[in-house]
């Protein structure tokens, strides 16, 4: 059983939705921090334009899960919707706007919503956990440049794969500069990295092929 794990993020990559499709079982990260500058509330069009949730002043280093939406002054649903349905219109992305129009408070309400979405199009049956919900998963920090100071992921990550019942860890092309597999050998489990080819626009791109 190929298990793999990635952040909540708003409108997936494609290079994360072939990762996914590559596996069984999908660990969604919803505690590890947020952090500023990421893909956690933003992704961009094909014109490069950013497309972004706002989120709340001073959430930079919390749990996702607990990273609210902020309310500015001025509409940003609208807008939003407006340019998906004109980049890529159709039917799964009127739902995925249904979405974006709920007064979600949380961050990840939103996005996990939309990946229910996204993932029942496009690898329905993979199996989705959260970090959350299992015991291996308790906050960890979301970057840093101390290896060492990363390890500890390795181990709750290993400890998640295990209690899913997975055999192989199917970790992004950046696990290589953080990932220890001693933890994922000592409980039988083979570390795999996965690398996406060609461009990696947003996962509505992968729908209206």
């Amino acid at each position: 059983m190929i298990v793999t794990a990635h952040q909540p993020n708003f409108l997936l990559a494609a290079s994360i939705i072939t990762k996914i499709r590559a596996s069984d079982a999908l660990i969604l990260l919803d505690e590890v921090q947020y952090t500023k500058n990421g893909w956690t509330n933003r992704n961009r069009l094909p014109d490069d334009r950013w497309l972004t949730v706002p989120v709340e002043k001073h959430c930079a280093f919390k749990a996702i899960n607990r990273v609210r939406i902020g309310q500015p002054e001025k509409d940003w649903r609208k807008p939003l919707v407006n340019d998906l349905l004109t980049t890529w219109p159709g039917a799964v992305t009127e739902r995925i706007c249904g979405e974006i129009m709920r007064p979600y408070g949380l961050l990840v309400g939103l996005n996990v919503a939309i990946l229910d979405i996204v993932l029942g199009e496009l690898t329905p049956d993979v199996q989705v956990a959260f970090q959350s919900h299992l015991e291996g998963g308790h906050t960890v920090p979301a970057v840093s440049d101390d290896r060492e100071a990363l390890k500890p992921i390795s181990y709750r990550i290993a400890h998640m794969v295990a209690e899913l019942g997975g055999d192989v860890y199917l970790s992004g092309p950046s696990g290589k500069k953080y990932l220890s597999e001693e933890p994922f050998a000592q409980r039988g489990i083979a570390v795999e990295y996965w690398e996406h080819s060609g461009d990696n626009p947003c996962a509505l791109s992968l729908i209206a092929q």
